[in-house]
């Protein structure tokens, strides 16, 4: 570093220490801030972009947010305080600076898309253009103009709530934010494999610690069973993880991923079992079907659907039998009878008429909605529950409802687009991939989004922090694909190795794509 540089970056750091003591009230974790931001900020710089986002998504998705109120908030993990200055408002770790309404992950978040911009500004122009090629970056960027829409239609009707629709906002906006970080930052089969180890690694460990509490920790009086055991976002982790292992498995059943399947599935289960949220298994199911219909044939595809077929009536004989017992051994059918059939659960009822609440709001006015910062209509009044959750009308558990009541048809289409090309475009790229690994990576990217789309209409999917680096990177890994492999038409041609078109004439990936940036 120059001299002049080194003498700027000591005067700057000596002024923001001083702001910050005087800010802090002589608090010494406040003054120490902005040295430990920039050091984090030249360590983020130096780094290549994947780097730092996959260590925040392994952080994401173990780390115990307050907000998701973790073990049903009767344990918590030695590592809580981290993950609070991490995900949570950051005035929780600093009770008395009540001006720090942001999160460690706001920081982040804001220091690598200006680390990604100032080097997508620096590339050449061709390479550049590499980086653009993603069908998703418009489609992201319609969301965020949607979201812009819907809170300024919340407020043309007069009467909105801001705080309310703020939190509103928050639900929506990081999704298409962090997005735009994955598709800069994963490039390639290195990064995506980097990627499903993330997943599954944190999975694990999550599913570890469910099994943990749920063995260690007694429920509140009279409660006989813990509520769940880690989160009600980590079904969706479970779910997500356990389709990444299935569609290797399904793809390429080398002995090293048959023996990693034989380790962690079981872990998984587990991890699902004790976490005790029915949502997970509903999830699990529509994961499967998705990486049994998109794998490419295979011995182990052609088992499972003669499995499947020789155990139909056995399976169907248990459910009629189990369907009214309450015995243990009929616990599976107690689950699915809980789903479907809302007498036999009061949550399941209340959803029922929440639901029912979100449609007639929707009815009210179909095509613009409410807008941010008004709640649905209770048109039937449901029992209160604001006392421990007061954003129930403006966060309900059907989020895709919710969504539709908000921003109407025009806002919820314009908002909901990119998840239908999210869903298209690794569809595409595991019909057109030749190769299991990429089929493989495009099965487990479209079960990903469908395992969020089954949460959010079951169980407040929409904006957790587990959603969001769950989703986010399984945009920007279909996305990529669609492109590489031809399913997307686009001026970089498809990959040599990945597209099984005949006769196409194919070229190498810009240098970009080798994962630098």
């Amino acid at each position: 570093m120059k001299p002049t540089s080194l003498v700027f970056v000591s005067l700057a750091i000596f002024a923001l220490s001083l702001a910050a003591i005087l800010l802090g009230d002589g608090d010494l974790r406040v003054a120490l801030a902005p040295l430990a931001a920039l050091g984090l900020l030249l360590a983020l710089w130096r780094l290549p972009l994947r780097v730092p986002l996959l260590a925040t998504t392994f952080l994401a998705l173990t780390l115990e947010s307050p907000s998701d109120v973790p073990a049903a908030g009767l344990w918590q993990s030695p590592l809580y305080p981290v993950g609070t200055l991490l995900l949570a408002h950051m005035n929780l770790t600093f009770p008395t600076q009540q001006w720090m309404f942001f999160s460690g992950l706001d920081l982040v978040l804001v220091s690598l898309i200006a680390i990604a911009f100032v080097r997508w500004a620096r590339l050449p122009r061709e390479e550049r253009a590499a980086v653009e090629e993603s069908p998703m970056r418009f489609f992201a960027g319609l969301s965020l103009a949607a979201i812009a829409f819907i809170w300024l239609w919340g407020f043309l009707q007069g009467g909105a709530d801001v705080a309310s629709s703020l939190w509103q906002v928050q639900r929506v906006v990081y999704l298409p934010l962090f997005y735009f970080l994955f598709q800069h930052a994963l490039r390639g089969p290195r990064d995506r494999a980097a990627l499903a180890s993330v997943l599954v690694v944190a999975a694990c460990i999550k599913a570890s610690v469910a099994i943990y509490v749920r063995a260690t920790v007694a429920p509140r009086p009279p409660a006989v069973v813990l509520d769940y055991a880690t989160t009600h976002a980590d079904s969706m982790l479970f779910a997500a993880a356990f389709c990444v292992v299935a569609a290797l498995l399904v793809e390429g059943a080398s002995r090293r991923t048959v023996l990693l399947a034989g380790f962690v599935l079981p872990l998984l289960l587990a991890g699902m079992i004790a976490n005790h949220r029915r949502v997970v298994w509903v999830e699990l199911g529509a994961g499967l079907l998705v990486v049994y219909g998109l794998c490419g044939a295979g011995q182990i595809r052609r088992t499972i659907a003669r499995v499947a077929v020789l155990l139909s009536p056995v399976v169907l004989l248990y459910a009629l039998v189990g369907w009214g017992s309450d015995s243990p051994i009929f616990g599976p059918v107690a689950v699915v009878r809980s789903i479907v059939d809302s007498k036999a659960d009061p949550s399941t009822e209340w959803r029922d008429w929440e639901n029912y609440n979100l449609f007639f709001t929707i009815k009210q006015s179909p095509l613009l909605g409410t807008g941010y910062g008004h709640g649905y209509i209770e048109t039937v009044k449901l029992p209160d529950i604001s006392q421990s959750y007061a954003l129930y009308r403006f966060i309900p558990h059907n989020s895709i409802l919710g969504l539709w009541a908000y921003g109407g048809l025009f806002g919820f289409g314009a908002l909901w687009a990119m998840m239908f090309v999210g869903v298209y475009l690794p569809v595409r790229a595991a019909k057109y991939a030749r190769s299991p690994r990429p089929r493989a990576a495009a099965v487990a990217s479209t079960a990903t989004i469908v395992v969020y789309l089954v949460h959010c209409y079951g169980d407040m999917g929409l904006g957790t922090w587990t959603s969001i680096f769950l989703v986010a990177p399984a945009f920007a890994v279909g996305s990529e694909l669609a492109v590489l492999t031809g399913a997307w038409p686009a001026r970089l041609r498809a990959a040599p190795g990945l597209v099984r078109v005949p006769g196409a004439p194919l070229a190498s990936p810009s240098p970009s794509l080798g994962g630098s940036s």
